[in-house]
């Protein structure tokens, strides 16, 4: 098996304010400490702006309040930042920048089913402003399936990995044992063997494959752990050990043929009943 969760250390990637040219000149020095991490610089800097005129147009304040909620989110100042991300909302409620920062707070505190809630009220959201930044629907789809998988919620983690990956060669290795994990959990033995065909041609050595195959045996789903060691033991041919648990298998299942014929390759004998 794949050491390694994909879902359990995935994180939304955070907004990365540069989105300048679409920016008004005031803001754009801020969005600049934003991304070299200058935080004590952009609440100074920021506090001079708050009350200016322009900033009472709903994308301008927007923009400021952002800006003022990441420096506070570097500093882990979490309350606060949540009170700028509320604000920006309530000044701006079409945008993905704010409500990315507050899906990223809650993860971090661990609130996985309101960053869950307010990651999909985005589904299909076009951007707010000209300097937002909406997920692509690849993470957004992935977002909602690593929270939905910290929260035991089976049948929505599986709904949208398969929406970010259609087809199962496209997904990352992790990503699939997490599909496999998935289906043992779920107690599916023709999603298990879906998911361990292609994981098994990724393996490095033939232990390795024995390891993840004898999950099925361990699971007592024999005719798919024979149908796992057949293609085991067509790419490792030379394997005894994947031979005696092949034979096995085939004893277990009724393929007695296919078990005395894989015998007499070497220092088997069986003594079997037709």
């Amino acid at each position: 098996m794949i050491h390694g969760s994909f879902l359990e250390n995935f994180r939304l990637p955070l907004p990365a304010f540069d989105r300048l040219e679409q920016l008004d000149d005031r803001l754009r020095p801020l969005w600049k400490a934003v991304r070299r991490r200058e935080a004590r610089r952009v609440l100074t800097e920021a506090a001079r702006l708050l009350d200016a005129p322009e900033m009472s147009l709903a994308t301008m304040r927007a923009g400021l309040l952002n800006a003022l909620a990441a420096a506070r989110l570097q500093l882990r100042h979490y309350e606060a930042a949540e009170r700028m991300l509320r604000l920006s909302l309530a000044a701006l409620p079409t945008q993905w920048m704010a409500t990315r920062l507050l899906v990223h707070l809650y993860e971090t505190q661990r609130r996985y089913e309101q960053a869950s809630t307010l990651l999909h009220r985005l589904q299909a959201q076009p951007a707010g402003a000209a300097w937002d930044e909406p997920l692509s629907e690849t993470d957004w789809h992935l977002g909602l399936a690593a929270l939905a998988w910290r929260l035991r919620r089976w049948p929505t983690v599986k709904a949208h990995v398969r929406a970010a990956f259609p087809e199962t060669t496209q997904m990352p290795l992790t990503l699939q044992a997490d599909l496999l994990r998935l289906a043992l959990y779920q107690a599916s033995p023709a999603e298990a063997l879906a998911m361990a065909r292609h994981l098994l041609e990724h393996q490095s050595d033939e232990q390795t494959v024995d390891m993840l195959l004898q999950i099925f045996v361990q699971q007592g789903w024999k005719q798919e752990a024979c149908t796992l060691y057949r293609q085991a033991y067509h790419r490792y041919p030379e394997s005894e050990r994947l031979r005696r648990r092949l034979v096995a298998l085939c004893l277990q299942t009724g393929a007695i043929e296919e078990a005395r014929r894989l015998a007499r390759l070497g220092a088997l004998s069986l003594d079997v009943e037709s």
